[in-house]
């Protein structure tokens, strides 16, 4: 996971905790012994953290199996209703979802990246590599850059500088020229396209949701390149998402 530099401060034991807890999100169950070649403490030490995070509800062990426990899910149901737009979107997404049949995305962005807050399937979505929760670099997604092209521009300095501009497919934006290329024409037209810039095969359409000056988040349609490339398809995926984020927008200035 890509960080900050860390504080001057910072607490070991509370980085060595989470280590272990990402690092058993990344093997989506680990036992000891093969976190014992990733983690570099100590049998015992690592043995202690294991076990007091499985007493305080955080990991669940099933037979030598370390999995992280639906404690985290709790967590983050309450983390998701921090952001106001989540409860003012879900009529429009599945409004999009109903009249796209594909599939439809809350994004948002936190620390940099963008976060996938909450899903509507269509009748002819595809799944694709995405999950709720997951984080994603913005430059290489339709939403990322949307969010992106609405915000400051020392905003998107800072996060290009935090993260770079990570080649995650051949057709992804891999220099800053380009990228506020492409920012300024959102930036006329209103929404974003990603071909494949993410995913091989998967297109998406995004509008921004701005209110009151800051930007909230961002509606995304993702379906099969192939589909997107249907020009009657786009506009009307295009006339979808900005109608969608239109009225999320008004629910969170007048309501």
């Amino acid at each position: 996971m890509d960080r900050a530099d860390p504080p001057n401060r910072a607490i070991n034991s509370a980085v060595r905790a989470f280590t272990i807890v990402e690092t058993i999100q990344e093997l989506d169950s680990a036992t000891f012994t093969e976190l014992s070649t990733k983690i570099d403490v100590s049998d015992s030490t690592l043995y202690d953290y294991l076990e007091t995070l499985t007493y305080l509800g955080y990991l669940s062990n099933d037979d030598g199996n370390y999995r992280l426990s639906l404690q985290f899910f709790d967590l983050g149901i309450s983390a998701r209703k921090q952001f106001p737009v989540f409860e003012k979107s879900q009529s429009a997404l599945k409004q999009v979802a109903n009249e796209s049949g594909a599939a439809v995305w809350l994004m948002v962005e936190e620390a940099g990246k963008a976060v996938y807050l909450a899903r509507e399937m269509g009748e002819q979505s595809i799944e694709t590599h995405e999950r709720l929760g997951k984080h994603e670099y913005m430059h290489c997604l339709a939403s990322g850059k949307a969010m992106l092209a609405f915000a400051p521009e020392e905003h998107v300095d800072n996060v290009v500088e935090r993260y770079g501009l990570p080649e995650k497919t051949p057709a992804s934006i891999t220099t800053r020229a380009k990228l506020d290329a492409e920012l300024a024409e959102i930036r006329d037209q209103g929404y974003a396209i990603n071909e494949h810039e993410t995913a091989e095969g998967v297109s998406a359409v995004a509008a921004p949701i701005v209110a009151n000056d800051r930007v909230y988040g961002a509606i995304a349609v993702a379906e099969p390149v192939a589909r997107m490339r249907n020009e009657t398809r786009r506009q009307k995926l295009i006339e979808l998402v900005t109608t969608a984020t239109n009225e999320i927008e008004l629910k969170l200035t007048y309501e």
